[in-house]
């Protein structure tokens, strides 16, 4: 279980060798190896259309309050000391957030806990653009974890996180070279992934103001133990 897939594209999956062969179309929501679709003042589908190529992607619209979300869900990891994923988003449809404007797009979960080792969410740059912003808890920290931002551009961006407890977590932002992240720190967290959840989830009052109602989409999920993803 080095290498696991989880492609929003139908059409991906074939080449992938994860089915006999490619699909054409899309399916009406997410299909395995995502085990659930979260909503609730919100919704999450699959659209025609999706991103380098692939036939379809994931649209995922917040349409209530600070409680809304509208994920898909990934339980196929298992208390992972190690976890590395990527996932393409494209925000453009999003209005102009504020400086804390902000929604959270991907999170881990550790089961035996509750906490979450890594949360990334997408944040107003207060001048029209956008940010992915990381949250990393760490007790080794006085101020209780990392956290940064790096600058979304128009169309797609590629996000890729590599977490390891008690050793290291990395990020890049459409960044392709495995041995120069984005970030890259030390970390004593001990915690595990047990559970990922992509899409939108958790706005704050500015982004439901702004951006209630705006899809942001989602697309070529992959998840890994050890290797570099990269695209």
């Amino acid at each position: 279980m080095n290498t696991k897939m989880k492609v929003l594209a139908l059409a991906l999956l074939g080449l992938a060798g994860y089915a006999g062969s490619a699909v054409a179309g899309c399916p009406g929501s997410p299909v395995p190896p995502w085990t659930a679709v979260n909503a609730l003042g919100g919704t999450a589908a699959i659209a025609a259309g999706g991103y380098a190529g692939t036939a379809c992607r994931l649209d995922s619209t917040l349409t209530g309050d600070a409680t809304g979300f509208a994920t898909v869900e990934d339980d196929t990891p298992t208390a992972e000391t190690r976890y590395r994923a990527q996932f393409i988003i494209n925000a453009d449809n999003l209005t102009t957030l504020g400086l804390v404007d902000s929604a959270y797009i991907f999170t881990t979960s550790d089961g035996s806990t509750g906490s979450a080792p890594v949360s990334l969410s997408i944040v107003g740059d207060g001048s029209g653009g956008h940010l992915v912003s990381y949250n990393v808890p760490d007790p080794g920290q006085a101020s209780g974890g990392f956290t940064g931002s790096f600058p979304l551009t128009a169309g797609e961006n590629h996000v890729e996180v590599d977490y390891q407890n008690t050793n290291h977590f990395s990020i890049w932002v459409n960044n392709n070279v495995e041995g120069s992240p984005n970030f890259n720190t030390s970390i004593t967290s001990t915690g595990v992934v047990d559970t990922a959840f992509l899409g939108m989830a958790g706005p704050t009052p500015g982004y439901v103001s702004s951006s209630d109602g705006n899809a942001v989409g989602f697309d070529q999920f992959d998840s890994r133990r050890q290797t570099f993803i990269g695209f």
